[in-house]
């Protein structure tokens, strides 16, 4: 029982904390913030500050994604040593943080903490490869509580505004929300007016990624992935945080669906896709089609149906009656892949609720994996759970002939990734220098044995 205890409790604290910052992560935030809102009497004078960190792609670019990592961990700890013990503090995506500060008796007594947590970052020093010193640059939006809004989710819409004000203004700020430039700011009304177009238009495109056996080489599937290029939206993140704020992620769902599966088949028919690929899908967790969407799917797309995997990658937890609709559309496979297995919130807890065929291991495991062996291990324990269960596993986000070399010694099944071939509304063959990594490693497997 007490090993029992310990496990669930290792998955509850894997889903509720950041692994890079030890801070709470998203949702994990807003049920703690959910339930002082619950007893507006805790708050008092409060705020909240989003931010995001500057330089993140540059130090990326220039020095590598570990020195990235170094630069989030180092920000996250001076978040976490230097605010009081009851703020709450999250890391809320790769590059953006949230943080509420609340119980303050006024805003110049909050002003003064906002002070040492600017003060604290601007002291902090890492000393990057090249000599040069490496201080935190943050850029901050602050909304503050009931000044500005009563609700946590108006609260965050104001201290975004705010911040996408600061980054693209004077940089390395943490400004007040104004709601005189917010309402005179036609960003807001612009971005939902093309995302009402790119809903009734459908004015969405597809880049398709090959993903390779890892003992041929052969392309095995194609993952469709959306793009868009409209005034204010540029993004797929964009247009999911919109339909999830707008409540229309069934459109997206349909849309997704719909039109990746339009032009896959249509480049099958050209030639310009291998005939037999699978398409993996991406789908939100909790979004089902209608009957009258299934059917007209079946209709249209009968042998492709065959071949689709359907590839949750919705961050919550999965809702089991959801899943089983989409298990049984007849004529579906019924093969799922649970999508960035190892970032923290597809976990053990939904790899077993949703049984899936395929398991794409998480980039962010891949990353560095030829020198970490810890990482080597994860993937070593995921090899050996999923083949005794007749699943595959997948490498994503390959980007060098190290991790591909030792994602393949350690037994996974498929790869993807810009080392093997990037996505492209026609993507190229494999790259012959992935190409021929896979055919040594193949030849070595087989010499021994004298074959």
């Amino acid at each position: 029982m007490t090993t029992t205890v310990l496990e669930q409790q290792r998955i509850e604290h894997e889903r509720d904390y950041d692994t890079l910052t030890g801070l709470y992560r998203r949702r994990a935030f807003d049920r703690a913030c959910d339930a002082l809102f619950q007893q507006p009497e805790k708050l008092g004078c409060a705020a909240l500050l989003m931010m995001d960190l500057d330089n993140l792609k540059q130090i990326n670019d220039t020095y590598g994604h570990d020195w990235g990592d170094q630069y989030i961990r180092q920000t996250g700890q001076c978040f976490a040593a230097n605010t009081p013990a009851s703020t709450i503090c999250s890391r809320l995506s790769g590059d953006e943080f949230l943080i509420f500060f609340y119980g303050y008796q006024d805003q110049a007594q909050l002003r003064a903490q906002l002070e040492l947590l600017s003060a604290a970052l601007q002291r902090s020093v890492s000393i990057l490869p090249n000599g040069k010193q490496l201080h935190i640059s943050i850029s901050g939006g602050i909304a503050w509580y009931p000044t500005d809004g009563h609700d946590l989710l108006t609260l965050k819409k104001y201290a975004d505004f705010a911040m996408y004000q600061v980054k693209h203004s004077h940089k390395g700020r943490m400004c007040d929300f104004d709601i005189g430039s917010y309402h005179q700011e036609a960003y807001a009304a612009q971005t939902q007016q093309d995302f009402e177009r790119l809903l009734q238009e459908e004015l969405v495109f597809y880049h398709f990624q090959p993903i390779y056996s890892a003992r041929s080489g052969r392309v095995a599937a194609y993952e469709a992935l959306m793009r868009v290029d409209l005034p204010t939206l540029h993004s797929p993140a964009q247009v999911m945080q919109l339909a999830h704020e707008t409540g229309r992620l069934y459109e997206i769902e349909r849309i997704t669906v719909f039109h990746s599966s339009e032009i896959f088949q249509r480049m099958q028919a050209q030639g310009l896709l291998q005939s037999d690929a699978l398409l993996f899908i991406n789908s939100i967790a909790n979004v089902n089609l209608t009957v009258e969407d299934v059917e007209e799917y079946a209709q249209r797309y009968p042998e492709l149906l065959k071949r689709l995997v359907v590839e949750i990658t919705e961050q919550e937890d999965l809702d089991r009656a959801c899943l089983e609709r989409k298990r049984n559309v007849p004529g579906f496979s019924g093969s799922f892949a649970l999508d960035d297995y190892g970032s923290g919130y597809s976990n053990e807890l939904n790899l077993l609720e949703l049984s899936p065929r395929y398991i794409k291991i998480d980039i962010s495991i891949v990353r560095g994996i030829d020198t970490d062996r810890d990482k080597q291990q994860i993937v070593s324990n995921i090899v050996a759970y999923a083949h005794a269960r007749s699943m595959q596993l997948i490498a994503e986000g390959i980007e060098t002939e190290a991790q591909l070399r030792t994602v393949i010694g350690l037994g996974v099944d498929l790869l993807q990734g810009y080392y093997l071939s990037r996505p492209a509304a026609v993507p190229a063959p494999i790259a012959p220098a992935a190409q021929a990594v896979i055919d040594q490693l193949e030849h070595q497997r087989f010499e021994p044995l004298g074959l």
